[in-house]
């Protein structure tokens, strides 16, 4: 079984097939490079690029509402006309220029390019706030990993202990130095060492798939990697993506709602006309060759529809404004917890270094008193299993701990720097 999880590790780690072999090849190792080249590709992080491109589109277009629309409008036509007291049939053939410009209609328009750029920039941080999730899910993947192969280490290391100490006791077994009792207690020491190798297997096998898939690539090279800046002191609000995100909304939301002079203010156009030619047959009596005129227009629905429009208006900046305040405290309430946890995650691995470094020792001492008979066979194994359990404990330690670290620095907004990439 053992056998069958290696194999398919080394598969997982191993290329797909020769078109990817160049890729492997090229590859630089560590963390920061396997980021650098799955970030980008990330189906979250090509989402939010789309929708940053389409409000930057929709900026442009609010932009555009602030200056002229041109036309050409080509009239060709037949009618029945009573030219003074002759009936005429007329053949039309013309064609028009026109140039029309919204003056003022309330600073609806200006206030929407406003709200649209806040937008855009909401959408960037978006982005950055898309780039940070898929670095901190890919970077978390590869931690896991690094975990289960350091368990794995120590695993391979006990069971070879387990099953050195299975074969002196069973020559001493067969010596008539040890009873069967102990040759057993010694083979059911080594099966829960194998269970305990075989679990760690199958975690390492699905994690490695994990990684792999996340990074839509076969990763085979791992490095340790420790976060070099120092812990932040607060909550940058400034840097951090998703508060910014809705802070820009919220600041959108409340430029477009119009108060109630702007609301029922009427519309200014301007209107300029030019006839480029005109072929109508017989001539009309007039024709006209240019014009311009100012149009000012006043519409209100009487059902209420504009003062139902702002009061959507006002109910949906109060909504932005809420969703900033959430943002903000869910941000602070997470941030604000992290500082303890690490402190007492540093505290716990100096402390089971230590502990550790005294189980070594007794585990020598252990083995020694063993051999002189001064120490029976399961003291011995409780002894060794105390000392793997604190490997393990101390492994799980470092584990939490930096995955701590890292959501700090995401929640300051200084993941990416951290992972060295550009913003």
């Amino acid at each position: 079984m053992r056998a069958l999880l290696t194999l398919l590790i080394g598969l997982a780690c191993a290329p797909a097939g020769a078109a990817e072999a160049p890729l492997s090849a090229q590859t630089a190792r560590g963390l920061p490079a396997l980021l650098a080249r799955a970030v980008p590709r990330d189906p979250q992080v090509q989402a939010a690029q789309a929708a940053l491109a389409g409000a930057q589109a929709r900026y442009r277009q609010a932009r555009s509402r602030l200056l002229p629309s041109a036309g050409v409008q080509a009239t060709r036509g037949r009618s029945n006309d009573l030219d003074g007291a002759v009936d005429v049939e007329r053949r039309t053939q013309q064609v028009e220029a026109n140039l029309r410009w919204n003056l003022y209609n309330g600073g609806a328009d200006r206030a929407e390019m406003v709200a649209a750029e806040r937008e855009a920039t909401a959408a960037e941080a978006d982005v950055r706030r898309a780039r940070e999730e898929s670095a901190e899910r890919l970077a978390e993947a590869y931690f896991d990993v690094q975990r289960l192969d350091r368990g794995l280490l120590r695993s391979e290391a006990r069971l070879a202990e387990v099953a050195q100490l299975v074969a002196q006791v069973g020559r001493q077994t067969d010596a008539g130095k040890a009873s069967e009792l102990d040759a057993q207690l010694a083979q059911s020491s080594q099966l829960d060492a194998e269970l305990t190798q075989d679990g760690l297997l199958s975690d390492r096998l699905t994690a490695q798939l994990k990684l792999s898939t996340l990074a839509a690539e076969p990763v085979k090279e791992f490095s340790d990697f420790a976060f070099a800046d120092a812990a932040p002191a607060g909550l940058d609000t400034a840097r951090h993506a998703p508060l910014l995100a809705a802070q820009e909304r919220a600041a959108a939301a409340r430029l477009r709602v119009r108060n109630l002079a702007a609301t029922l203010a009427p519309k200014v156009d301007v209107d300029v006309r030019h006839l480029l030619n005109n072929h109508t047959t017989p001539p009309p009596s007039t024709v006209q060759q240019r014009g311009w005129s100012i149009g000012i227009s006043w519409d209100f629905p009487l059902g209420g529809e504009s003062l139902a429009r702002r009061d959507e208006s006002v109910s949906r900046a109060e909504q932005a404004d809420a969703d900033v305040t959430r943002a903000e405290q869910t941000a602070r309430a997470e941030f604000d917890t992290l500082a303890p946890r690490i402190a007492s995650a540093e505290r716990a691995l100096a402390m089971l270094a230590e502990q550790e470094k005294k189980l070594t020792l007794l585990v020598r001492g252990g083995a020694i008193q063993f051999e002189a008979g001064r120490r029976n066979l399961q003291q011995l194994i409780q002894t060794r299993d105390s000392y793997f359990v604190v490997e393990q404990r101390r492994i799980d330690q470092r584990h939490r701990l930096i995955l701590a670290q890292m959501r700090q620095l995401a929640l300051s907004g200084r993941l990416l720097d951290a992972f060295g990439l550009a913003p």
